[in-house]
């Protein structure tokens, strides 16, 4: 066997227990398995590397997201049991959001972070794939630039479905912080 066969079969494998590690936390009680969770993407990342290594990041990426995509329908597919001989059991309606209540300063403050701290965040993922990303520069650019209003809109609906506005507000300050860390801190600590 070729080497880049050998990284591809050991990244499948991984990506395999990654996302069967994942699947296992998110299946877990409520407080999830946090070990788990961290397996789970540990083993993901170091599937997707070994592709890259084996095959090129251009090239190896886009094999490393086709067989996570199929590892993943099959780790589903075999998590599928079969629930028709169960009694049904019959549900009113359908779960309804927290109710809280809304005055204009929230409807004021949510709006504008969904909006902008939600973009600030997404520029940021955007500028820090295109400055660091391990592909050719017009390669990262292109998709730094679709990944903004991908992340933006996902960043927007997330905000807007939270109930809390604290937990909001700190995780889109930490991803920004740290996207833009990504791409500026190292030219601003080569000056």
């Amino acid at each position: 066997m070729t080497p880049a066969v050998t990284f591809s079969f050991f990244g499948t494998l991984l990506l395999i227990n990654g996302i069967a590690f994942l699947r296992r936390s998110w299946l877990g009680k409520r407080p999830r398995n946090l070990l788990s969770l961290i397996f789970g993407w540990f083993a993901v990342v170091a599937g997707i590397a070994l592709f890259c290594h084996a095959w090129g990041g251009e090239v190896g990426m886009a094999y490393a997201l086709l067989v996570f995509s199929l590892a993943a329908f099959l780790v589903i597919a075999f998590g599928i049991e079969d629930r028709s001989h169960r009694r049904q059991k019959v549900r009113d309606v359908a779960p309804e959001p927290e109710e809280r209540l809304t005055n204009w300063r929230r409807a004021t403050a949510k709006a504008l972070l969904s909006i902008v701290l939600a973009g600030v965040a997404a520029i940021g993922i955007g500028v820090a794939f295109a400055v660091s990303a391990p592909m050719e520069t017009h390669d990262r650019i292109v998709i730094g630039g679709l990944l903004v209003p991908v992340l933006w809109g996902g960043g927007m609906a997330w905000t807007l479905a939270d109930a809390k506005l604290l937990r909001a507000t700190l995780l889109l300050l930490l991803i920004s912080a740290l996207s833009y860390g990504i791409a500026f801190l190292p030219k601003a600590l080569a000056l």
